[in-house]
């Protein structure tokens, strides 16, 4: 089994490759990408207070961007918020996902949530494997799809 290698994102052509890896598993799970949406993932890359990038062997599989979690538009020091979690479908089931996370978790935050589509199920599956909970939190997007929060908390 290959060696995962996760590290900050810290040039132009590494943020290329996180867009990349969305690109590919929005394909996976048929959601368009479009010219607007592109832009707003290249957009989060470069302003993103932590990326990270994981490599699958040589191999470039996956990225996580994170940043400060806000209450009503006020920072809670300490707890982050991760923003998109992607990982490459060619890499699926390779623990990618579980190792950027748990590198997230290594650092200084207390707490962590993130929203996903109460229909992904791989994606819940990960954040429980690492120990995020469901909050019971709910929301509606505009394209009318579920989304639920899932939280960590530091023992």
């Amino acid at each position: 089994m290959p060696r995962i290698i996760v590290a900050e994102i810290d040039s132009t052509e590494q943020r290329a490759v996180a867009v990349d890896i969305w690109r590919a598993a929005n394909a996976a799970r048929r959601r368009n990408a479009t010219a607007g949406r592109i832009r707003r993932v290249e957009g989060k890359l470069a302003a993103a207070e932590l990326a990270l990038l994981a490599h699958y062997g040589p191999r470039p599989a996956g990225m996580l961007v994170a940043e400060t979690y806000l209450v009503d538009g006020v920072p809670l020091p300490g707890y982050g918020h991760l923003s998109m979690v992607f990982v490459d479908p060619a890499v699926w089931g390779s623990h990618v996902g579980t190792e950027m996370i748990r590198d997230l978790q290594s650092r200084d935050w207390e707490g962590l949530s993130v929203w996903t589509r109460t229909d992904n199920r791989r994606a819940q599956r990960l954040y429980e494997r690492t120990g995020f909970t469901d909050t019971g939190n709910r929301s509606t997007l505009r394209d009318g799809e579920e989304i639920m929060q899932l939280a960590w908390a530091r023992d």
